[in-house]
């Protein structure tokens, strides 16, 4: 759980996090990301992946993304799948 502000890192400075894909609505095209560092689960829209990565949203994946400030909360951004 989470104590205190979520971490929003400034975007200029782009710091990878870890986590996997706990939950992927492709119908509505988001989900969210468990953290690997213990905080809050992370939303994120299908379009935070490049294009090309788009069959690879599954339960499950690991994944690398940056947080970013978006219009309800931290979100995932600059995402992508990784190898296990």
């Amino acid at each position: 759980m989470c104590v205190g502000p979520p971490r929003v890192p400034n975007t200029s400075e782009d710091i990878l996090l870890k986590g996997k894909i706990k939950s992927y609505n492709p119908q509505n095209a988001f989900g969210f990301i468990t953290q690997d560092s213990g905080e809050d689960d992370l939303f994120f829209f299908k379009n935070a992946f490049p294009e090309d990565q788009y069959g690879t949203i599954q339960v499950g994946k690991p994944v690398e993304y940056v947080v970013v400030a978006g219009q309800k909360g931290p979100q995932a951004a600059k995402t992508h799948v990784i190898d296990d």
